[in-house]
């Protein structure tokens, strides 16, 4: 295990001097206690001085009676285990500080120490709330797909193998990972734990990252039930639930919703192929599923007392005189704003400076003698007195207003004042002289 208890000893600690085995240092680590010993090997609590850190230090039992071949064997996996730690690095995998081969205790792991529980011990006081395993379901995914990028396949994924720290969910033990150009194998037996592991790797030893998958499916699913996805009294037993029947579900029974089932179901096919695309979709599904389900659980919902709703609160006096007067000073600047803009010309001046400004086009007629000037004399109009006079004089020159004239003409504006007030009728004297 990496920094946690083994899992024949979960939860127990030896103090130093009780264990006539045990080391005061390993390296530069000061030995503390003892966190955990199975059959084969311990995990000990130390103190980096260097660092100032706790570490867990992981290695082989001294006491062992085994043979060289066997101890050989067993070294070889710890050095396996080194590099599969190694070529990961994820927030959710217990971290390898250090390797030390000491000549009298042998080979020694250096992790880094987690505190908190398993996910078994966990599992022992019964079923995990919803949320507390979407957490884990995302977090532990992630870790394992990044693993299978790296080519690392971990091949144990069990709940003793998973630490529960209070900022997150770790995976520990690599012990049995396969890595690229591994030749780790159990001769005569089956690598894994019967009741996590998957059909095909029973039958023919076929790991893969879907292998994986299967086991954290079987894990979380005794996580979130408190009951294993395939009980059995024996791993034969167990060996044969795995690849014939289907795990018994669990939303209604646990208040969640029906999705919880399908997801945990699809991870745990029969079929390797019919199984999620990688660890991490797996684990978004199953936590958006028990997300799901713990909201529509109204027994999860507190009761939240209602108050009475506060009455509407009259608006005051000087509220209401500031309103009215707001209002009146937008209408004043609406008036204001339209007696300052300028008047648009009218269609007479318009078509009085266009009269000014274009000359006239000459006269193709033959001139006229004194004799039909005389038959055609024009009769003598009267003097404009006034501005009015003259606009009317004007007038009747002017062509009528085209219907079409626009009042937008805005660019020619000043032009045209300046050529309107230009414009004067010639006195009928000064005609008939001429004519004359």
């Amino acid at each position: 295990m990496f920094g946690a208890p083994d899992a024949a000893t979960a939860g127990s600690t030896t103090p130093m001097g009780e264990s006539d085995s045990s080391p005061a240092e390993v390296g530069r680590y000061v030995i503390d206690r003892i966190l955990g010993q199975g059959a084969m090997g311990r995990v000990l609590l130390a103190h980096d001085p260097v660092l100032d850190r706790d570490v867990a230090i992981k290695m082989l039992r001294t006491d062992l009676d085994i043979s060289p071949e066997m101890r050989a064997g067993l070294v070889k996996r710890m050095r396996h285990e080194a590099r599969a730690a190694a070529r990961v690095s994820h927030p959710n995998i217990v971290t390898l500080h250090d390797m030390i081969d000491d000549e009298t205790l042998g080979l020694c792991l250096v992790f880094e120490y987690v505190s908190g529980e398993t996910l078994k011990d966990r599992i022992a006081e019964g079923p995990s709330p919803p949320l507390d395993m979407a957490r884990v379901a995302r977090e532990i995914g992630s870790a394992l797909s990044l693993a299978h990028d790296a080519g690392v396949l971990h091949r144990d994924i069990k709940p003793e193998n998973i630490m529960l720290a209070p900022y997150g969910a770790k995976i520990t033990d690599f012990g049995i990972a396969r890595v690229p150009d591994s030749t780790l194998t159990r001769a005569g037996g089956l690598l894994g734990t019967p009741a996590y592991s998957a059909p095909e790797t029973i039958s023919g030893s076929n790991f893969s990252p879907s292998s994986d998958q299967f086991s954290l499916a079987a894990t979380l699913y005794e996580g979130v039930s408190g009951m294993r996805a395939f009980p059995g009294d024996d791993a034969v037993t167990v060996a044969a639930r795995i690849g014939t029947e289907e795990p018994k579900p669990i939303a209604q029974a646990l208040g969640l919703d029906a999705r919880v089932d399908q997801v945990l179901g699809r991870a745990l096919s029969k079929d390797p192929v019919r199984r999620f695309a990688t660890c991490e979709a797996f684990g978004e599904a199953l936590a958006a599923a028990l997300e799901i389900g713990t909201m529509l659980d109204n027994r999860s919902l507190p009761d939240i007392p209602l108050g009475p709703v506060p009455a509407a609160r009259p608006m005051g006096l000087w509220a209401s005189v500031g309103l009215g007067g707001a209002a009146v000073g937008a209408l004043l600047a609406i008036l204001l704003l339209s007696l300052m803009r300028p008047p648009a010309p009218t269609p007479f001046e318009i078509v009085s400076a266009r009269a000014a400004v274009s000359p006239s086009p000459p006269s193709t007629s033959p001139p006229a003698t004194t004799a039909t000037r005389a038959r055609y004399k024009p009769k003598p109009s009267p003097v404009a007195t006034n501005t009015f006079e003259r606009h009317d004089a004007a007038s009747q020159d002017a062509a009528p207003v085209d219907a079409s004239v626009r009042r937008d003409s805005g660019r020619a504006d000043a032009r045209l004042k300046d050529a309107s007030r230009d414009v004067r009728t010639v006195p009928s004297k000064e005609k008939d002289g001429g004519l004359q």
